[in-house]
């Protein structure tokens, strides 16, 4: 079994220290976009996967990334070119196009799991500038080709 920790739209804030103690302690660390010029000391991290997002420089990082784990495959993408804010649909067929069960993006500040066509869809919300109530991760155990995941408030 291996664990995940995907956070994204942190836009240049210092990251909370509950996130960086989690981070020390899990197998990947998945940076979802918005704000990885300001990461610190998570950059060194052996498992660190990062992607851009739209307000991060152009070239700089890719756009997306396909990322296999313990037998799953999975796509990290900020969300905004896939319309996130709208719906989900583009985002599912871009994660089946790759053949991939899992999701893990940002873009909208508001954190949520959903299953669309039969792909896991991951949403970390924002690590300090949520739209809802609390700034969020996501936390994620994967196993055998099988995904467990929550949200969690920091």
């Amino acid at each position: 079994m291996k664990t995940i920790i995907a956070f994204s739209d942190t836009h240049g804030a210092p990251l909370p220290q509950k996130l960086i103690s989690v981070a020390q302690e899990t197998d990947f660390v998945f940076f979802l976009g918005d704000g990885a010029y300001s990461l610190g000391d998570i950059t060194l991290h052996n498992g660190l996967k990062l992607v851009r997002g739209n307000c991060d420089a152009q070239g700089v990082l890719p756009d997306e990334q396909v990322v296999e784990i313990e037998n799953m495959r999975m796509l990290l993408t900020h969300g905004h070119k896939y319309g996130v804010k709208r719906d989900l649909l583009a985002l599912a067929l871009r994660a089946k196009e790759l053949d991939c069960s899992a999701v893990f993006y940002g873009h909208t500040h508001v954190a949520c799991i959903e299953t669309y066509g039969g792909i896991t869809l991951i949403c970390a919300g924002s690590a300090c500038y949520p739209a809802g109530s609390a700034a969020t991760y996501a936390f994620a155990a994967v196993y055998d080709g099988k995904i467990t995941a929550k949200i969690v408030s920091l």
